[in-house]
């Protein structure tokens, strides 16, 4: 009899058990646009990721994005059950959500604005310089190819895609979101490459950034500047001196927003942009390693102070932006007109990417940017040994994002999709997604948090093992 009862409370948990899974794999992708929703089929989303941790695949795609990992899903699920079982308050999560991040990487007075993705931040931002400016803006994009596919689009006021986060049905891809159809928003950019691939010099790029800001300002326009932290490729794009200067000339009259949303600079160096004024997108799905998609814009104190006076009108971003999504401080002010109190599915993947992220910060610095090196030299090592591979940019640092171009030109996009796949006799190998860069096409083998964290805590081989086989398979496909 006590065993039958024990049989039978056993069977009640591993229901439990499961349905509490379920939920969690749901829920953690919802709150999303479709390139966020599994396939009813694989249970991928469109970028072959599943909702649920895959520790049996290699994952060197953190420039696009990867599995949730095991941490990250425990530390989700966790949160699911306080919220949905123990009776916690959904807005205290979000602000503890809010509270890590600060801690992390945030300055005094600084407050952040959570986001579905790095695209989203960007209407975030749009939306924040709208109430700012007196005028016209100025919207200067640092090399949108190697950003985003949206964000032009967004940056310019537009839906980006045909469904947005929180819509529940068809948006008008390509038109205004409702209240800037008339606003007076104008689109420059900045690139970083020439047509043929190649980088353009440093100063260039900041004599343009900074002409393109000085004659927004000069016409009576307010300037929204961008400076690219990393690109796709792991190139940065305007200098944060260039950037510092504009902003100091410009108080009133310009913002600069930082492109982090690859987020692979050290945390101080956030915190530095934070105490000199700048605003900083980051998302914690690329080299943070969590669940795509999740996104934040970070406002420093000098930013909140000026929107703090504003009458903003209603917000247009009821369908990517949730009330709890932005801190108390601008909740009122910048919150009305949303119609969803909280994106649950945003909150999940955000606790998930910050149990990683805290974990790879408790690292000392001198170890992270040990094991970053030796990630470097392990990649260029295995490019060097195979002359049918090269190093798009060999100039570039050590920050865990490798660019691989075919020697002799050939399109390696169908490499990549066998790849994924496991065509090779090997796991499936996630890599970051092909990227266009002049007239060759990329493949990005990239490092994450989780990656440097597992090497610090059981040493490098593994890591070795696992590129080994990446390469491996990447030459046995191109036989």
């Amino acid at each position: 009899m006590v065993a039958a009862s024990t049989m039978a409370a056993a069977r009640r948990d591993d229901a439990r058990s499961a349905a509490a899974e379920s939920r969690l794999r749901l829920l953690i992708a919802s709150g999303g646009d479709d390139r966020i929703w599994p396939d009813p089929v694989t249970r991928r989303n469109r970028y072959g990721v599943p909702s649920a941790p895959a520790p049996d695949e290699l994952w060197f795609s953190s420039s696009t994005a990867c599995a949730v990992s095991p941490r990250g899903w425990a530390a989700a699920g966790e949160a699911l059950e306080s919220v949905t079982e123990g009776g916690a308050c959904v807005g205290a999560w979000f602000d503890s959500l809010r509270s890590r991040l600060k801690a992390i990487c945030g300055a005094p007075g600084a407050e952040v604005v959570l986001s579905a993705s790095g695209t989203e931040a960007e209407l975030v931002a749009l939306h924040l310089s709208l109430a700012l400016a007196p005028g016209p803006i100025v919207n200067i994009v640092v090399a949108p190819a190697e950003t985003g596919s949206g964000v032009p689009a967004a940056a310019a006021g537009r839906h980006f895609l045909a469904r947005a986060s929180l819509s529940g049905g068809a948006v008008p891809k390509g038109e205004r979101l409702p209240g800037w159809a008339d606003a007076d928003i104008a689109l420059a950019t900045v690139e970083i490459r020439r047509p043929c691939g190649a980088p353009r010099p440093q100063g260039d790029i900041d004599a343009e950034a900074i002409a393109k800001a000085d004659a927004a300002v000069a016409r009576g326009a307010f300037a929204l500047l961008h400076v690219l932290d990393a690109s796709k490729t792991g190139r940065a794009g305007v200098s944060r001196a260039a950037a510092r200067d504009v902003a100091r000339r410009y108080p009133g009259r310009a913002l600069v927003l930082v492109d982090a949303c690859q987020l692979r600079c050290p945390p101080e160096a956030i915190r530095d942009d934070l105490e000199a004024g700048l605003a900083v997108m980051i998302t914690g799905s690329k080299f943070a390693g969590g669940p795509a998609f999740c996104g934040a814009l970070l406002l420093p104190a000098a930013v909140v102070e000026r929107i703090a006076g504003v009458c903003a009108d209603a917000t247009p971003l009821g369908p990517y932006s949730a009330l709890l999504d932005w801190p108390a401080a601008l909740r009122r002010r910048f919150g009305r007109g949303l119609a969803h109190a909280a994106n649950l599915g945003l909150g999940l993947r955000w606790t998930a990417a910050l149990a990683e992220i805290e974990a790879y910060v408790a690292l000392p610095t001198a170890t992270r940017t040990a094991l970053l090196a030796a990630f470097s030299r392990a990649v260029r090592g295995r490019v060097a040994a195979d002359p049918a591979l090269r190093l798009l940019d060999p100039d570039l640092a050590d920050r865990g994002l490798a660019p691989i171009v075919h020697a002799d030109g050939s399109e390696p996009r169908g490499v990549y999709a066998a790849l994924q796949r496991g065509d090779a006799g090997v796991p499936p190998c996630h890599l970051g997604q092909p990227v266009a860069v002049g007239p060759r096409t990329a493949l990005r083998v990239c490092a994450s948090m989780g990656m440097i964290v597992e090497a610090a805590n059981t040493g490098f081989a593994r890591l070795e093992a696992d590129l080994d086989q990446v390469f491996a398979a990447w030459a046995r496909l191109r036989a």
